[in-house]
């Protein structure tokens, strides 16, 4: 590994086909780059005598924007299978796209020739994880999966879109980047689609996504249990929560954390400690609350 000063226009940007650059990215990072300087290289391979980017799209686009011509580089020598391996594993901590796993798992199965086992091995994932992201790009429309767009989609709108047919897949998402919505109002319009009754309602959906959605919002109220009122129905709301969150702490767990040095395994001790405290002091009061009522607890 050296640290060397390289021309922007000498990098090979061929890995950016796994990446998206999102623009209010690329903006920010303009702005940190005037009034701070580059604070950390970009990562390139040489490979034979060409530097292919490996990480950091977004500072080099940002770099070429404002005109430098050079930026600070981290050279490393890596096979294609270890660049593209790398292109996840050096963003795993901020976390990449679910389209972004998604086509990465794609070419190294269909492009290198790597088993699902051997993918999860590389990425250090569990071979569930890579299977996952396998079926959920094949379920896609193939005129989709290069389209940049879908990266506005959240992981949640994928997912629903994956379980319709091709045709009705493009169509929404052609009505969602028309009226540029946001990904939650992109889940809610493919959620309004697939629970339509009939033709009219579902193009009513498509011709008119933010003010159907608008519509259903208005509409809709939120159903109350009698026996708890608003105030109980939030709480139970909200122990459902810690349950659901519990069970995401456990999934986590169960498909690796990958490599973390010391001083993170000490940042997930604190977390532990004050969600044991909070948790702990948030249960004892709804059990003391349920004794003092009559209730009893199993």
């Amino acid at each position: 590994m050296e640290l060397r000063k390289v021309r922007i226009d000498a990098l090979d940007l061929s890995l950016v086909r796994l990446r998206q650059v999102p623009e209010a990215a690329v903006v920010e990072k303009m702005a940190s780059l005037r009034s701070k300087g580059q604070l950390s290289p970009v990562v390139a391979s040489d490979v034979e005598g060409t530097l292919v980017l490996v990480d950091g799209f977004v500072r080099h686009l940002a770099a070429k924007r404002l005109g430098l011509e050079t930026v600070l580089c981290e050279v490393v020598t890596l096979s294609l299978v270890q660049m593209k391996a790398q292109v996840y594993l050096r963003n795993r901590d901020r976390g990449l796209l679910l389209i972004e796993e998604c086509r990465l798992v794609h070419e190294l199965c269909d492009a290198d020739g790597l088993s699902q086992v051997e993918v999860g091995e590389l990425l250090e994932r569990h071979k569930s994880w890579v299977c996952r992201r396998y079926g959920l790009l094949a379920s896609l429309s193939p005129l989709l999966v290069e389209d940049l767009s879908l990266g506005l989609l959240g992981g949640g709108s994928l997912c629903r879109l994956a379980q319709l047919p091709a045709r009705n897949q493009e169509e929404l998402v052609a009505a969602i980047r028309r009226d540029d919505l946001s990904p939650r109002d992109s889940a809610g319009v493919i959620d309004l689609w697939r629970k339509a009754t009939d033709g009219e309602a579902r193009r009513y959906v498509l011709e008119h996504p933010a003010d159907a959605l608008r519509r259903a919002r208005a509409s809709a109220t939120p159903a109350e249990d009698p026996r708890l009122g608003r105030a109980g129905r939030d709480l139970q709301l909200g122990l459902m929560a810690l349950a659901q969150v519990s069970l995401r702490v456990h999934r986590r767990l169960r498909e690796g954390l990958g490599e973390i040095g010391p001083e993170g395994v000490q940042v997930l001790a604190e977390a532990t400690r004050q969600a044991k405290e909070q948790t702990s002091s948030a249960l004892r009061a709804v059990r003391t609350f349920i004794r003092q009522a009559g209730g009893e607890l199993s």
